[in-house]
């Protein structure tokens, strides 16, 4: 399997040399995902967002005031501390991202029904992001609540201890925002989160590790109780309303008709009398969406992809000039450049101009 890349430090010798070039003050998801490397374009998958690196700096700066973050990249910064004050506080640093829960990127993500949606959702942000280093689902046991993730380099290159601790610790952060409660976080036979003991050594491998939870999340309820018999123009409100709730999810005309509790049958009839069809609604959706996050200058274009559910960069801009005649990065600029109002009438005309 592709997990047998090599640990440039192991757990009982944490020192050696550390990959160089990349700042904290970079995008907060390159540095979430290893520093994929250089990237010159906003299009080209760069989340540009700094809020994480300043949260992370924030945090070593209160906690580890001792330990020098200007100028040093991720790594160096992380075995710096794992080194002064082994291991834990690395995975709590990964656990930082919680304080972020507001930022669409980390909503997108915990939006999944299930922690391993969830994760396969993380896994979709580290294609989006080209990275480098990528999460792997080796096994997952609904009936006892549990998956065994493994932390892989694609490229053949070195992950460092520090480098799977931080994973393993965003993804503490990312679940636990979504709700999931009951984690636990086990590397071999050591329980390295949620467990009563406090283990002083890491095993030997640290790149596969089993996470674990309480499995009380309840499925998502009807989206209404309306009766099957809605006015067509009522059921394509509902079914947009339910597409928005959660983009990433791969909606199905059976799902959306069970969650609205309409037939199949009904569901299709409406959107044909509104001159529409359930996959362009879907496609209606996320356009729609993309354009009130295009307003966002946090936010970059791979962000807004991502959030609205495409599979990737060229799907989004394909898709969006086909309703607007423009490429969200040309709707991106006319925002920028002209302010709300000029994004509120070139949002009216982009409707207008969309195929019914």
């Amino acid at each position: 399997m592709a997990g047998t890349s090599t640990r440039s430090s192991s757990p009982r010798s944490v020192t050696g040399a550390t990959r160089g070039g990349a700042s904290w003050r970079r995008a907060w998801l390159r540095t979430l995902l290893h520093d994929p490397g250089p990237l010159t374009m906003e299009d080209q998958g760069v989340m540009t967002s700094p809020a994480l690196s300043a949260v992370l700096k924030a945090a070593v700066a209160r906690d580890y005031p001792e330990i020098a973050t200007q100028g040093r990249d991720k790594v160096d910064i992380l075995q710096a501390v794992m080194d002064a004050h082994g291991w834990r506080p690395v995975l709590e640093l990964g656990r930082e991202l919680r304080t972020l829960s507001s930022h669409p990127v980390l909503r997108a993500l915990g939006a999944g029904q299930t922690p391993r949606h969830t994760v396969e959702r993380w896994s979709t942000l580290e294609r989006f992001m080209h990275s480098r280093h990528r999460t792997r689902l080796v096994e997952h046991d609904q009936a006892r609540a549990r998956m065994t993730l493994r932390h892989v380099a694609i490229d053949g290159g070195k992950i460092r201890v520090v480098n799977d601790l931080f994973i393993w610790g965003v993804l503490v952060a990312i679940l636990e925002t979504a709700g999931f409660t009951g984690l636990t976080v086990s590397l071999e036979s050591v329980v390295i989160y949620g467990g009563a003991s406090r283990p002083r050594m890491l095993p030997e491998v640290t790149d596969l590790a089993t996470f674990s939870w309480k499995p009380t999340r309840q499925a998502p309820p009807p989206a209404s109780e309306a009766p099957g018999t809605a006015e067509p123009q009522e059921v394509r409100g509902r079914l947009q309303k339910l597409m928005g709730e959660d983009l990433l999810h791969p909606w199905t005309l059976e799902e959306s008709a069970q969650r609205l509790t309409l037939s199949r049958r009904t569901l299709q009839r409406a959107l044909r009398q509104e001159g529409t069809t359930f996959s362009e609604m879907l496609q209606r959706s996320r356009v729609d969406a993309a354009h009130a996050l295009l307003g966002d200058s946090g936010l970059t274009l791979t962000d807004v992809a991502f959030c609205t559910g495409f599979s990737d960069q060229a799907h989004f801009s394909r898709t969006f000039r086909k309703y607007n005649d423009v490429p969200p990065s040309a709707l991106r600029e006319l925002v920028r450049s002209t302010g709300s109002t000029a994004r509120g009438k070139s949002l009216v005309l982009a409707r207008q101009r969309s195929p019914r």
